[in-house]
Order: structure tokens, then C-alpha cells, then sequence
């Protein structure tokens, strides 16, 4: 408790807890407000502006650009510590290795969790807000329903966030370099969808593209970011609306969560194994 109480406020003290918060907070606003003002008089954009269609954009804000900066975050944190010595000084005074790149890992999971309740929280506000501009009725989020959604969009896009942002810190850890673990996090998020969409390609054309028909499921949709996409797909807002939705046959719910927890698990086992077995020297 006292190793992860000292994480915590060293977190505190980052300036990227508070950047990367800041950024997506801007940029769903700018989004909102652009939507809210464009509709005005003509109701346009109320299906995004009103419940449960407002999901679908905070859920896309806060769980898929919000992964994104969280491995970026996750990366810059567990990076800055070869950077700035500070687990040798840690060793050095007889922490051990697992247990302090385990709470270091949990304290980033605790700051994300706060970062995931404010910029969700502000979503619900910025759909009032351009609700109002738009001059349209939002709905009722107060009822049993739509917090329902609001749990389920929580407690199911948080595990893909944490997953990713452990991947990047993994990486982070492993090279011992901020940069490259960011690198792979943007890799893994543009450059899984671009795979799958050539493989898909390339698929349909040995198949002929007369009577396309759904495939069945695919091995790049279990890789470590597209998995994520399977569980995003059953919150409220985010239902399969890309081409690889009606293509190929989804993952069920259960299954693809149990993937990202294997990716999770192994991502924080390679940072563990990693600084087992790495030379501290100084």
C-alpha cells in the first residue's frame, strides 16, 4: 500500500496525467460544439446529440482515442523511469522488482480509471450542451435504461482501455524507452485495422465477389487491439457499423473479453519478467 500511495503521487505530480486528460477533453468538446452549432435550426445531428446515440461518440472518444492516449500516457510513465534512474534508486533500496512495476502499473490503472469518469462524465454534459445549440430534446438520462447503458459502456470499455495502455507500458518496460512504446500503440491501433482490411481484400477476391457472404471468424480479429474493438462493439453506441461488421462473423462477448484479459495478464507479465532479468547498473 505504501509503494502504490507513493505512485500515486508521483502521477499526481506528471504533467501528462493532466495533458492527456486535457487534449481528449478538447477534442470531444471542439466535436460536440461543432455538431451542436451546425444542427442549430435544422435539428441535424440529433440522432448524435440525443440518447442513446450520444454513446456511440463518447464511447469513441473516451474508449477508442482514449486508449490511444492512455498507451501513450502508460508508455511515457513506465519509460521515464530508466530515463530518470528512478528504479535503480528503487532496487537500490531494497524494493522489490515485480512488486514495484506491478503498483506502478496499478497506479496507472487507478489515474486512467478517474481519467475514464471525468472525460464520460463530461460527454453526458457536452451532449446537453449541444443539444441545446442544436435546439433538439437530448432525452431523459435518468432513467433505468440509459444508466444501464452508461454501466455497460463503463464496465466493459474500461478493460480494453486498461489492456492497451498495458501493452504500451509492456513495451515501455521491455526497451526501456518512452518513444517505443508509444510506436507500437500506434502501430498496433492503425495498423491492425489496415491488416484486416487487406486480408479481407484478399479473401473476398479468391472467393469471387459475386454473393459475398459473411465469413466466419478470423485470427486477426483476436490480435491485441482488434479484440478490444469486439468488446467496444457491444456497448451501447458502437455496434459493428464498419465494412469488417458485415463481413466477418463477431467474436462473442464472453470470449473476446477472456482474450483481452489473457493480453492484459501477459502484457504485465512481460514487464515483470523484464525487469526480473534486466542489469541495473549505476
Amino acid at each position: 500500500m505504501r509503494l502504490f500511495s507513493a505512485e500515486l503521487l508521483k502521477l499526481r505530480r506528471r504533467w501528462a496525467s493532466y495533458i492527456v486528460l486535457i487534449i481528449l477533453l478538447g477534442l470531444m468538446s471542439l466535436v460536440y460544439l461543432l455538431i451542436g452549432v451546425s444542427g442549430r435550426g435544422s435539428g441535424g445531428g440529433a440522432t448524435f446529440i440525443s440518447f442513446p446515440g450520444s454513446f456511440g461518440i463518447i464511447n469513441q472518444f473516451v474508449f477508442g482515442l482514449g486508449s490511444l492516449l492512455g498507451v501513450a500516457y502508460a508508455a511515457a510513465i513506465a519509460g521515464a523511469d530508466w530515463n530518470w534512474s528512478v528504479f535503480r534508486v528503487a532496487i537500490a533500496r531494497g524494493e522489490s522488482r515485480s512488486r514495484y512495476v506491478l503498483m506502478k502499473a496499478l497506479a496507472i490503472a487507478f489515474v486512467l480509471l478517474i481519467g475514464v469518469i471525468i472525460a464520460y462524465a463530461v460527454g453526458l454534459l457536452l451532449t446537453y450542451v449541444a443539444a441545446g445549440l442544436a435546439g433538439v430534446q437530448p432525452g431523459s438520462l435518468l432513467t433505468r435504461n440509459r444508466l444501464d447503458d452508461v454501466a455497460r459502456s463503463l464496465y466493459l470499455g474500461f478493460p480494453v482501455l486498461i489492456e492497451r495502455a498495458a501493452i504500451g507500458f509492456a513495451v515501455a518496460v521491455l526497451l526501456r524507452s518512452q518513444l517505443a512504446g508509444v510506436i507500437v500503440g500506434i502501430v498496433l491501433y492503425i495498423g491492425e485495422s489496415i491488416l484486416a482490411a487487406v486480408l479481407i481484400g484478399i479473401t473476398l477476391a479468391d472467393q469471387g465477389f459475386d454473393g459475398i457472404g459473411r465469413l466466419g471468424m478470423q485470427w486477426y480479429q483476436f490480435l491485441p487491439f482488434s479484440i478490444g474493438d469486439s468488446v467496444l462493439s457491444a456497448t451501447t453506441g458502437l455496434g459493428g457499423d464498419d465494412i469488417t461488421s458485415f463481413i466477418l462473423s463477431p467474436i462473442p462477448l464472453n470470449t473476446a473479453l477472456i482474450v483481452t484479459a489473457i493480453y492484459l495478464a501477459a502484457a504485465l507479465g512481460v514487464a515483470v519478467v523484464a525487469v526480473e532479468r534486466s542489469e541495473i547498473s549505476g
